[in-house]
């Protein structure tokens, strides 16, 4: 079988995978690696590694999809053994690793120390390599926000500093989610993003009410708070079709083929839609199809591109089989590898925490 309509993304059998990689010279810092980690693990189905530069191989990075990266601010600029890590890194894998998304975080002695420098500079550093910075405009609170990088005066001790460490990893995660993983319904502008704009409503409703010497509104119901969806891989439904098209109209079917597949590969919820041509018979094609539930195959079923595409690909061509399929083994379940999450061996999980 090879594939008759190009694919736009690889295969997604596999979640992301996320490294934090830090440096601490106090705990500072490594306190908010723990975090950091704690928001990415906010994402199901992910696998995460957490640590120090002084353990982390060359390979914790090849192996990353996606990387937050800290350390204290030494001076106003990056401490010594994490710059080290990324030279020696470089000097073997510097062109041949690109594409990976990070995010960057720091601590310093006090409000003003120069994190947002070392972030700057760390974001220079891994910026050489090709990969995929990832802002973060949120505000935690309505005067805490992260555009940067997170950072954090010494410890991260209330709840606006862990917020923010926790909102770097669970960015990091979603992006990855999205770019690597194909699941297009974790966009932060449906979930985290959205939820944010409902508190930034309800804050500036309380200010209003305050002036005018109004009681305040009531605070937002649950249902605001960031909706994650709860993914289980093993939910995913699997479609395959097989069909036998003509060589005369071939053409044709391929032409709406390309079509129905670039509408349906933009749908909240298509991990994958690959239209592919057999080997041993020149009439032979098969449409293999991944959702991540039922819902969302049945919302494809009702698109217009469906609708209008599907009844004339069916003309001309006749359908052999229609499989409606889910996972038989346990390989899509969220992997933790022996000594990854977080440190210790210890492992992540659960929801996000801000």
């Amino acid at each position: 079988l090879a594939y008759a309509v190009a694919q736009p993304h690889p295969d997604l059998a596999t979640m992301g995978r996320i490294l934090v990689l830090y440096h601490s010279n106090d705990g500072n810092t490594e306190a908010m690696s723990e975090l950091v980690a704690e928001g990415a693990a906010g994402i199901p189905g992910h696998e995460i590694r957490r640590r120090s530069c002084d353990e982390a191989t060359h390979e914790d990075v090849r192996w990353a999809d996606g990387i937050a990266c800290g350390g204290p601010t030494n001076l106003g600029g990056i401490a010594w053994r994490m710059k080290k890590f990324w030279d020696e890194f470089a000097a073997d894998n510097w062109g041949k690793c690109d594409g990976k998304f990070f995010v960057v975080f720091s601590s310093q002695g006090g409000h003003g120390g120069g994190a947002e420098h070392t972030c700057q500079a760390m974001t220079t550093v891994l910026e050489n390599f090709g990969w995929m910075h990832c802002p973060v405009t949120d505000y935690v609170s309505p005067i805490h926000t992260l555009h940067y990088g997170a950072c954090v005066a010494k410890m991260p001790r209330n709840e606006e500093d862990k917020a923010v460490c926790r909102r770097l990893g669970l960015r990091l995660a979603e992006w990855v989610a999205v770019f690597v993983d194909g699941r297009k319904s974790l966009h932060p502008l449906l979930t985290t993003k959205r939820a944010d704009a409902v508190a930034e409503e309800h804050y500036r409703a309380v200010k209003a009410a305050k002036k005018a010497g109004l009681p305040p509104p009531p605070p937002p119901d649950a249902g605001a708070k960031p909706d994650i969806p709860d993914w289980n891989p093993h939910n995913a439904v699997h479609v395959v079709v097989v069909k036998e098209v003509p060589e005369g109209a071939q053409a044709d079917w391929l032409g709406m083929a390309e079509k129905l597949a670039m509408a349906t590969w933009r749908e909240q919820g298509c991990l994958k839609y690959n239209f592919i041509r057999s080997s041993a018979s020149p009439t032979r094609f098969v449409i293999n199809e991944e959702w991540e539930s039922q819902a969302h195959l049945d919302a494809h079923f009702e698109t217009p591109h469906f609708k209008d595409l599907v009844p004339k690909m069916d003309a001309i061509s006749c359908t052999v089989s229609i499989d409606v399929c889910h996972d038989a083994l346990a390989r899509y379940a969220p992997r933790v590898a022996p000594g990854s999450v977080p440190h210790k061996e210890e492992a992540i999980s659960g929801p996000v925490k801000a």
